[in-house]
């Protein structure tokens, strides 16, 4: 006689295969067991497969990020800008950093080309003539600085959620359709068996 330690794995299994329809129950319909069919397979997607696929397009958009911060440091320039204009004594503050930054009037040197002007950022109350150091693109025209540590972590965690939250919809739009469709099948099989033996029950035939 199996001892209670024993039966209570078996129990739960046989209340998990109840669960997901792959009981011996003489009731279930083919429409039931597809639906079971479909409800492992869902589980199986939700618990391995679209991790699985999150890692991926974080790998993939962690490589698409440094290579285009490699590309950036290789082709952008660091130069150093002299300030035409007083810099406003106030800012946008950066959520990131207490240093307030505006954008001010300056003059800079493109290496082998002409002296360029534009605007450029400049820590918030910067003098006239004071210097700082911006990026420019191959053009000689200022541009971002290449992405950093933050900026691809932030790539990272945007394709990691992205896949998640695209994935849980699609799976989510087909199993609903998949339901209505299996739904549909069930009513017309019962609409069909009562048709054929409705008459039988009630007394009456057509």
């Amino acid at each position: 006689m199996p001892s209670r330690a024993n039966r209570r794995p078996a129990g739960r299994l046989a209340r998990m295969a109840r669960w997901l329809g792959f009981d011996r129950n003489p009731l279930r319909r083919g429409t039931d067991r597809v639906e079971a069919v479909l409800r492992l397979v869902l589980i199986v997607l939700l618990v391995a497969v679209i991790p699985a696929a999150a890692v991926v397009a974080g790998r993939w958009a962690d490589h698409q990020a440094l290579h285009r911060a490699q590309l950036e440091r290789a082709t952008d320039r660091l130069v150093t800008a002299v300030l035409l204009e007083n810099a406003p004594a106030s800012g946008v503050p950066d959520p990131y950093t207490s240093v307030q930054t505006v954008w001010v009037r300056a003059r800079w040197q493109p290496p082998g080309q002409p002296p360029r002007s534009g605007k450029v950022l400049a820590v918030a109350g910067a003098r006239q003539g004071s210097t700082v150091r911006t990026w420019i693109d191959r053009s000689g025209a200022v541009t971002a600085p290449p992405a950093d540590h933050r900026v691809i972590v932030g790539c990272v965690f945007l394709a990691v959620m992205a896949t998640f939250e695209l994935s849980w919809l699609v799976l989510l739009a087909a199993a609903v359709l998949v339901r209505r469709a299996l739904d549909r099948r069930r009513l017309n099989a019962w609409e069909a068996e009562w048709r054929a033996g409705g008459p039988l029950w009630s007394g009456h035939r057509s």
